[in-house]
């Protein structure tokens, strides 16, 4: 039996000679329990990500991995498990990607990650990614609310909400499946523990919670850091980027 949805990680292995990213200053890993990991898998990008160094309009430095950054996806042809990525970030209203791209295979863990050319990249359409949450918009999630939904009353693991509250939550575009955003409250003296909750919304069934471990040397937080960058890939796909050394990508 086919699994209904999968979780990815992106990680990248290390850092590209032309790259100066963000993720030199937050780190964030993930640690899969049993029960995740037929349905999780990290896709690594062998050669890390070659970012332009500067905008070509005031000459302002870039960093990809910076709150204004994120990954893009495209198909070609018929939508399946295949998708093209590639980092941008944005800056005056102007997206500058990473020079690379890559091909993926979500579905499978073991295919290898494939370069694609600039006239492939071009061609294919792209696949937005769902960042929609069960909680409204524009707000802050006072802690001791739960999630309700579908009848049913979903909590999560951690002490505190991801703020704001669209990032408390992602729901998948069919609204079959439910995850949940939080973390601990954050510490000096260790790395802030990330938690995100995956339930069955039409039944109301946790089906397991995945943990992450999140650092800064430069004062960043979980919230914008990697809550604020999960995301639905059709409702198939669960997208987390794991910034360790940014070379890599999960799918949860």
């Amino acid at each position: 039996m086919r699994p209904l949805f999968y979780i990815s990680v992106f990680t990248a292995v290390g850092l590209a000679a032309n790259i100066n990213a963000w993720a030199q200053f937050h780190d964030f890993e993930v640690s899969l329990p049993p029960a995740a990991r037929a349905l999780c898998h990290v896709t690594r990008f062998p050669q890390g990500w070659a970012f332009p160094r500067f905008d070509k309009q005031v000459g302002q430095r870039l960093f990809f991995g910076s709150p204004n950054s994120d990954y893009e996806f495209l198909v070609e042809g018929i939508l399946g498990a295949k998708f093209l990525v590639a980092g941008f970030t944005e800056f005056v209203g102007t997206n500058y990607y990473t020079n690379n791209r890559y091909e993926i295979d979500l579905s499978d863990a073991t295919a290898p990650v494939l370069a694609v050319g600039r006239k492939v990249w071009d061609a294919a359409a792209v696949v937005p990614l769902a960042r929609k949450s069960g909680f409204p918009p524009g707000t802050t999630v006072p802690n001791e609310k739960r999630l309700e939904f579908h009848g049913f009353q979903f909590n999560r693991t951690g002490d505190i909400w991801a703020q704001p509250s669209g990032d408390a939550s992602r729901l998948s575009p069919d609204q079959a499946w439910l995850v949940l955003q939080s973390r601990e409250r954050e510490s000096e003296s260790r790395p802030t523990k990330v938690f995100f909750d995956f339930f069955n919304a039409d039944t109301g069934q946790k089906l397991f919670v995945i943990e992450g471990s999140f650092s800064s040397i430069n004062g960043g937080d979980p919230d914008g850091g990697v809550l604020g960058k999960t995301g639905w890939l059709t409702e198939r796909y669960f997208i987390c980027a794991a910034w360790k050394n940014h070379r890599s990508l999960s799918r949860l």
